[in-house]
């Protein structure tokens, strides 16, 4: 091969390289932004909350890890994610919860990816003045099954 065909190889493979890399952190971006949709879905009482909390818990992994900090223990594992999500579906309602600064960093191998973003949780007002609370998380993410699940979250401290 010539160093121009070395050259063209080189230069076709880096443009793949990059599409494929885009096109995850896009998919990644997709997923979080289902997730937020399903949140922020109302749902019906009883049984419904029940369901609603095992569709959001289809986002995360079995193993997930969620540490809110502040001296609180974390909350490991889908079910009592579920569980949590279902008893507190009635105040959770109240607010609409959305992503700002998404940035998606992908490991080597494409397989898990850090994410850190903001989470404004916005109360759903009956007037026109809204109430607004951020905080800003870093998550861990990975593909199983083809599909990007939480597996981790860490609650990001900031200056007050």
């Amino acid at each position: 091969m010539t160093a121009r065909g070395v050259l063209v190889a080189l230069v076709a493979g880096s443009v793949l390289a990059c599409s494929w890399w885009g096109d995850e952190r896009q998919a990644i971006r997709s997923r979080l932004d289902a997730f937020k949709d399903r949140v922020n879905a109302t749902a019906p009482d009883g049984i419904g909350s029940v369901t609603r909390a095992a569709e959001i818990s289809r986002y995360f992994t079995e193993d997930i890890s969620v540490d809110l900090g502040g001296g609180a223990a974390p909350i490991e594992g889908r079910e009592m994610l579920m569980g949590m999500a279902a008893r507190l579906q009635p105040r959770t309602s109240e607010f609409r919860l959305d992503f700002a600064d998404v940035n998606v960093q992908l490991a080597p191998g494409g397989e898990s990816a850090a994410v850190d973003l903001t989470a404004e949780f916005i109360r759903r007002a009956a007037g026109s003045r809204q109430s607004m609370d951020a905080r800003e998380f870093k998550l861990t993410m990975r593909r199983e099954d083809g599909e990007w699940r939480i597996a981790h979250v860490v609650a990001v401290e900031t200056l007050k």
